[in-house]
């Protein structure tokens, strides 16, 4: 019987979710078409071509979902916040332990940053769109300044938040992991200037 269209679509995002999560636990390059399919609930990878034209197509989708799916979150976590906490909850939300042993569901750019940067020209694209969403969201966070500054001191925050949460998952101490993620939360909110901090 041959499927409607409906479960093909649904078959497609189930894969395109499973991809995400396993690229981003596994590694992109690390993960194979048999695994993924199956991990997807389908018995073999011969189906695969049925919806992508390559493995590229696949993770170029994955990681579009995994960003978009991550910047929701990080949306949804402030969406109650006074504006005075925003800043500080998406620090804080990024920077903990429930984030970093959550890799299969983290931020795309901490679990595959090394192997982004041998993206092809469309996976290149998404993730330089992607970083600038991020961006953009904590910028507007950013209060009282210009835009331009704004979006200048959300640039270095994101790239602290990220290698901070890269550094905290390499070691193999938990005391030092926390420490890790601790001080650069600090870091980082200390720089906004002195404030009650979120609790």
């Amino acid at each position: 019987m041959r499927k409607s269209r409906q479960e093909t679509e649904e078959t497609r995002k189930r894969i395109v979710k499973t991809a995400s999560e396993t690229f981003r636990k596994s590694g992109i390059a690390e993960s194979g078409l048999k695994e993924l399919m199956q991990g997807a609930g389908l018995e073999t990878p011969g189906g695969f071509y049925k919806h992508f034209g390559s493995k590229e197509e696949l993770v170029t989708e994955a990681i579009s979902f995994s960003i978009s799916d991550v910047l929701n979150w990080m949306k949804a976590s402030i969406a109650d916040k006074p504006p005075e906490k925003t800043v500080e909850t998406l620090v804080t939300n990024y920077l903990s332990p429930k984030h970093r042993d959550r890799v299969s569901a983290g931020c795309t750019f901490s679990a595959l940053g090394s192997e982004l940067r041998r993206s092809d020209d469309a996976l290149g694209n998404v993730t330089t769109a992607g970083l600038n969403n991020y961006i953009a969201l904590i910028a507007k966070q950013i209060k009282h300044v210009p835009p331009r500054l704004a979006k200048k001191r959300a640039t270095a925050i994101f790239s602290a938040m990220v290698g901070g949460l890269i550094l905290s998952r390499v070691v193999n101490n938990a005391t030092l992991s926390n420490a890790i993620m601790k001080d650069t939360r600090e870091y980082i909110l200390d720089a906004q200037g002195p404030k009650k901090r979120v609790k």
